[in-house]
């Protein structure tokens, strides 16, 4: 067994441990810090697999702005309340039929376009078998989607302004 090797199984062994413990984990800072630690092992193993260049984005992009934007929320956020553990069993039921659902729809997808016939493929913007796929959807969203793309951007920030204002609101009520 190779070094590489030993590494994409550590990656892999360290990614699926930080997943479940960002899913079962009872308070909200671990399991946003967990999600950290899961998206940095995915960065290696990106980088390990010879994407330099998505592994740069995926710790610039989600480790350095998307999961420190969700830390600090979470600490804006008073979550004593929601932090027991019994907010979340309820709500379990509801998540893991949320789970099948997606699980499911995600093979159906897979299983479809694989078995697609080469006529209806070449409908298709991208070709998803090839080995530039990537690349090539990279280049699609990034030229005619990328007002959609903007938008995205624009929208969490005024997610996070609306979270700051409305606790800056229940925190004057609660002095006054």
């Amino acid at each position: 067994m190779s070094a590489q090797d030993l590494a994409f199984y550590y990656l892999s062994f360290a990614m699926i441990l930080s997943a479940l413990f960002t899913v079962f984990s009872r308070n909200p800072v671990h399991a946003v810090l967990s999600l950290l630690v899961l998206v940095v092992h995915q960065a290696f193993m990106l980088y390990l697999l010879g994407s330099e260049f998505l592994s740069a984005i995926q710790i610039i992009v989600y480790a350095g702005a998307v999961v420190v934007l969700f830390l600090f929320v979470v600490y804006l956020i008073n979550l004593q309340k929601e932090a027991r553990f019994r907010v979340f069993v309820r709500r379990f039921s509801l998540g893991l039929i949320f789970f099948i659902l997606f699980a499911f729809l995600f093979v159906k997808y897979f299983v479809f376009i694989f078995s697609m016939s080469t006529g209806l493929r070449n409908l298709l913007p991208i070709d998803p078998t090839s080995s530039q796929a990537l690349k090539m959807m990279a280049r699609y969203l990034f030229t005619e989607y990328l007002f959609q793309f903007e938008l995205i951007g624009v929208i969490l920030l005024v997610v996070v302004f609306g979270t700051v204002f409305l606790l800056r609101k229940v925190k004057e009520e609660r002095v006054g």
